[in-house]
């Protein structure tokens, strides 16, 4: 029993907040990257140029960089839905709500651009794809998902991260 506390109050410790060089307060919300449900996909300047330009460098993502991506895309989808929630009252538009997306499973490919800042695409899916997809089980975390349509089941954004900004923002159409 001592040994659970006492490893407790180390776990404790270990998320408490640390200086960056910066000087500024941080708190580390995930100690590694979840990949049950994220994939890094290195960027390939021959295959991926259409995300970025080719002449942007791959660069590592964080598990810190995680936390602000999905905070982004917490705030996007909910003005997302709130765009439709206002235009549906108005009109039939066909448009679903994203709900839970915090649920997708998520593709990322981080480059360095031209600018030396940090910028990241990100591909939102839902897992009743994965789930009726007759591939092996981890196909997704080897190459870019594409679909046509989908629906609200896919969604991309593109974000700068070093501004903090939401550059980009796609929701998949109904066929």
């Amino acid at each position: 029993m001592k040994h659970l506390i006492l490893i407790g109050i180390l776990l404790l410790g270990a998320c408490e907040p640390h200086e960056t060089k910066k000087g500024a307060q941080s708190k580390i919300h995930l100690l590694y990257i979840d990949t049950s449900k994220y994939a890094i996909l290195k960027f390939n300047s021959k295959n991926d140029s259409g995300l970025f330009d080719n002449r942007c460098k791959p660069a590592i993502l964080t598990a810190d960089d995680i936390d602000q991506i999905e905070k982004i895309i917490a705030d996007t989808v909910k003005g997302y839905n709130n765009l439709i929630r206002k235009n549906n009252q108005n009109y039939n538009l066909g448009y679903s709500f994203i709900n839970r997306p915090d649920n997708y499973y998520k593709q990322f490919i981080t480059v360095t651009n031209l600018q030396g800042e940090k910028e990241v695409w990100v591909n939102c899916f839902c897992y009743n794809y994965l789930k009726a997809n007759g591939q092996d089980a981890d196909y997704w975390k080897k190459g870019i998902i594409r679909v046509n349509d989908g629906g609200n089941c896919f969604f991309q954004l593109k974000i700068n991260l070093t501004r903090n900004v939401l550059k980009e923002f796609n929701v998949n159409g109904l066929a």
